[in-house]
């Protein structure tokens, strides 16, 4: 036993003998199973511990995680940088992943790679929600545009723009317009012109041209 598991012992001895014949049940209850409460308190502070130490590993592994994504924003470029990310991807905690699909999709986005970009953005888009899922969605549309299906980015578009908010009306539209006369759907290129007409934004003069020819066709 020891110095603590007998100091401890000494105080319950020493209460024990200063009770009375008839105690509080609860007093009873506690002298009767005193080793099996101690071994209770002791598996919830082992568990404390435990997690503790997991949350500690959990975060220095995010660290870890973080500062390998930077080095290879810094470092690698085309082709090795795919790469490199993708060996990350499998690796890091969930908290990082949505970081490394977001920048796999866009570098494949550049390399030209529309279809590996949209499943990206799928997997961006399954692993977030809120402005970051909507971020992911508008990016699925661009590659599937370039990709060449112009049909199932507008269906896309349509969708995204009937649940996401007020701040995302403009690039939505922007992209439903492009996509649709990609796709050779005027009157619906024509209607998401018209809704950007009722917008404050920069390039007015280009959406009003767009909108009196499409009304001309």
């Amino acid at each position: 036993m020891t110095k603590n598991d007998a100091t401890q012992q000494a105080v319950l001895d020493e209460m024990e003998a200063h009770s009375p014949d008839s105690m509080h049940p609860i007093l009873e209850a506690a002298f009767k199973y005193q080793k099996q409460l101690i071994i209770t308190v002791a598996i919830i502070i082992s568990a404390t511990a435990v997690y503790a130490g997991y949350n500690a590993y959990a975060i220095k592994m995010e660290t870890t995680a973080q500062s390998e994504l930077g080095i290879i924003l810094i470092q690698a470029k085309g082709q090795d940088k795919i790469d490199r990310l993708e060996g990350l991807l499998n690796t890091v905690p969930s908290l990082v992943k949505p970081a490394v699909q977001l920048e796999l999709a866009q570098v494949c986005m550049t390399s030209g790679d529309y279809d590996k970009a949209t499943e990206y953005w799928e997997q961006l888009e399954g692993d977030t929600d809120n402005d970051m899922q909507i971020i992911a969605r508008l990016g699925k549309a661009k590659s599937l545009l370039f990709a060449g299906k112009a049909a199932d980015a507008v269906k896309e578009l349509k969708d995204l723009a009937g649940i996401a908010p007020a701040a995302f009306t403009v690039p939505i539209y922007r992209q439903l317009a492009l996509a649709a006369e990609a796709a050779g759907d005027n009157a619906e290129a024509l209607s998401a012109y018209r809704t950007l007409s009722e917008k404050q934004t920069s390039d007015m003069p280009f959406i009003e041209y767009k909108i009196f020819q499409l009304e001309a066709k």
